[in-house]
């Protein structure tokens, strides 16, 4: 009897090993471009980022590509030996363009179980990582109606974090999800936009899809932190980024009057102020 006692405990540790291991499938995948300022120069829509959804029950993914390929390499001795090599052959071979980089920076991973967006993000040169509840954004639905890529969309907007936004969605497709943390409208949402328009997503491409929502690779690289600090870091490094630099890896010698532009005159500052560009989130 207790050897079948033990056997039961044994299948029932590996039922539950297996069940938290277990990967959800997306049922929908939406590629998005965003558009954001550059925050250089406060160039409206200056910067562009390439980003992919995948959204499947009360799961969902949202990730540039692109950051995930060079992480995915970065997470293996052989991977990160293959990612230097591009590096080294694009470069001895004066093809810059065809080095390897990163697109956009972050990772949101939306869990229904316990209904939290986990964040994953850089501030500077550091990466942090943040939970946060997934608010309960209260969308006020207009009459104004589209078609996006084929399905009739209809606006509405909300406030969320700081920023108003401005929303199209499709009942067509009645997945609660949308690009980056918009989520909560009666519908897939296809296009969002702040009011002053200096952030956005549209998407470009949607299909039916079976792919795993994998974990974030590195994920034991991030800090963790809280969503108001993060923002806070943030700002911190945009506001003075060779001190931060400096500080972290015990340094003094880069000073921003060693930064110089195409014209050679001395760059009093690396990035706009907080009043010409703020971040996607103001509310920190």
């Amino acid at each position: 009897m207790n050897n079948m006692k033990h056997l039961f405990a044994i299948l029932l540790t590996l039922l539950v090993t297996i069940a938290a291991n277990a990967q959800q499938k997306a049922e929908i995948e939406v590629s998005y471009t965003e558009y954001q300022p550059n925050m250089r120069t406060g160039e409206k829509n200056g910067v562009t980022h390439q980003y992919i959804l995948l959204a499947g029950g009360d799961n969902s993914k949202f990730y540039s590509p692109r950051t995930e390929y060079i992480d995915s390499l970065n997470s293996t001795p052989e991977g990160k030996a293959k990612y230097q090599e591009m590096t080294r052959s694009a470069y001895l071979g004066g093809k810059m363009n065809d080095i390897p980089r990163a697109d956009g920076s972050y990772y949101v991973v939306k869990t229904g179980v316990n209904n939290k967006f986990a964040c994953y993000d850089t501030a500077g040169t550091e990466k942090f990582y943040y939970e946060e509840e997934i608010p309960q954004s209260n969308w006020e639905v207009g009459d104004s109606s589209k078609t996006i890529l084929g399905y009739e969309c209809f606006t509405a907007t909300a406030d969320f974090h700081g920023r108003k936004w401005i929303v199209w969605f499709t009942p067509e497709i009645p997945v609660v999800a949308g690009p980056w943390k918009l989520q909560g409208a009666p519908g897939l949402i296809l296009e969002a936009a702040t009011e002053d328009g200096l952030y956005s997503f549209v998407a470009d491409g949607i299909q039916q899809t079976d792919k795993n929502i994998t974990p974030i690779y590195l994920s034991g690289e991030y800090g963790k932190t809280d969503r108001i600090k993060f923002f806070k870091a943030k700002r911190s490094f945009f506001d003075n980024p060779l001190g931060k630099i400096n500080a972290q890896f015990g340094g003094s010698g880069i000073s921003i009057s060693n930064v110089r532009d195409k014209d050679g005159q001395a760059v009093e500052r690396i990035y706009v102020p907080r009043e010409t560009a703020d971040f996607i989130e103001t509310d920190y």
